[in-house]
């Protein structure tokens, strides 16, 4: 391993990064329902913890690896690379050439790394360095938890489900709940493959309402959307809200001959954020928001001490610097509580200078760095009942060309939840102009 450190930095000279995030749902399957349903991934057999040992220093680089044993099994899957709490910016290479990248340290980011790997042993490191425009980073609070806690490498066969998005919408006409479901399938094959999907929801109390199994042909190197439409009836009693937290839970899996494999558990609020005439609402109330900074520095465990103390001085509202590991929504999902969701876009210094690149939200060369935290941020949540609106970056994080491009994307992708420019100054690329 130290003899691969030397060759990555030799590569790094010629070598760019050739991958960015995954931009999906963050979830990672089970091998069976009754792990899925307990969220226990010791006995999924292609779920690997990755703890990278300290490999050296290259100046202002520190590198962080392990090997990863590719089984012959694994020609049919693709591998992915899940990487938290890295603390710095990173780069992934994979047996001495660096494969993927990113400069946003604290939103958790998932990579394919199957068209890099060889059966056999591989060398995985994480080269840790200082952030190109780190400046973006700096106003964030950095987490207190065991640098890289919860990497991990897991496999997902390689025709099945690759995102999916799930509401339960309200009917007001007659009161009624309707589940949305569309999962996209993906095929990695060269040529079509029929994919079978499977579905089961049951209610807050525990009652099995629906399930089903649905196939697609999925040409080759190609997607396609399965859509699920179901009304649940007049279950209005169970609309999710601050202080009612009523969750349905569901199930995907994907049948391989008669056997399912890959389950995917998660649950759902039913009912609808919006935005109306300057306000949130929340199945057609307005919400009154009292808010607290706050961020799952530590533990699950002490954030639901830290949330259950919040909840009784009255904030209902938790307004993160950054994206959270994922257990935090489920957690706020669950003990309900709204969330701000914001994407990694923190200076500590605004700029009123309206030159380009007088601040650096106006910065066209940063574009692309803007938007890729921002639709990280978005793909990673976005169905998660607690997240009543997305933040595009800090207080301070200034406005202009940059801000504007993602305003106009999250709008475009976004049709319901608001969007929120605190730096806008009354421009017209924010929904509304802080929260209380």
């Amino acid at each position: 391993m130290r003899k691969i450190c030397v060759i990555i930095l030799a590569l790094l000279v010629v070598s760019g990064a050739t991958a960015q995030p995954l931009c999906r749902t963050e979830f990672a399957p089970f091998d069976t329902r009754e792990d899925a349903l307990e969220r226990d991934y010791s006995r999924t057999v292609n779920h690997i913890l990755y703890r990278p040992v300290a490999l050296g220093v290259s100046g202002s680089m520190e590198m962080f690896g392990r090997v990863v044993s590719v089984p012959a099994a694994w020609n049919d899957y693709s591998v992915y690379l899940h990487v938290e709490n890295t603390i710095k910016a990173y780069d992934v290479a994979v047996n001495g050439v660096v494969v993927a990248s990113t400069n946003d340290p604290y939103t958790p980011a998932d990579y394919l790394l199957s068209p890099y790997l060889r059966q056999g042993d591989n060398e995985v490191v994480l080269l840790l360095r200082v952030a190109s425009g780190g400046e973006l980073n700096i106003g964030a609070q950095c987490p207190l938890r065991e640098q890289f806690e919860n990497c991990y490498i897991y496999t997902q066969y390689r025709a099945g489900i690759y995102d999916y998005e799930a509401k339960i919408l309200h009917e007001p006409s007659d009161n009624t709940l309707r589940l949305a479901l569309d999962v996209v399938a993906r095929n990695d094959f060269n040529s079509t493959e029929a994919v079978s999907i499977g579905y089961d929801i049951y209610s807050p109390e525990n009652k099995l309402i629906d399930y089903g199994v649905r196939t697609l042909d999925v040409p080759g190197r190609g997607c396609d959307t399965l859509r699920v439409a179901v009304n649940l009836g007049a279950e209005s009693r169970n609309l999710w809200r601050a202080g009612k937290p009523s969750l349905y839970r569901m199930t995907l899996y994907v049948k391989r001959g008669s056997k399912p494999t890959e389950y995917i558990p998660f649950q759902i609020g039913a009912g609808q954020t919006t935005f109306a005439d300057g306000r949130i609402v929340r199945n057609g109330t307005p919400i009154s928001i009292k808010s607290a900074r706050y961020n799952a520095r530590t533990s699950y465990q002490e954030a639901y001490r830290d949330i259950q103390t919040l909840k009784k001085q009255g904030v209902n509202t938790l307004l993160p610097d950054a994206p959270q590991p994922a257990w935090f929504y489920r957690l706020c999902d669950r003990l309900g509580v709204y969330v701000v969701e914001r994407a990694n876009i923190n200076p500590t210094k605004q700029s009123d200078n309206r030159k380009v690149g007088g601040t650096l939200s106006n910065n066209p060369q940063l574009l692309d760095e803007y938007l890729s935290r921002v639709k990280a941020m978005y793909y990673r949540t976005r169905n998660h009942a607690c997240i009543i609106a997305y933040a595009l970056g800090g207080d301070l994080a200034g406005n202009g060309y940059c801000m504007y491009k993602a305003y106009e994307w999250l709008k475009g992708v976004e049709k319901s939840r608001a969007v929120i420019c605190t730096s806008a100054e009354g421009e017209w690329n924010t929904d509304l102009d802080k929260i209380e």
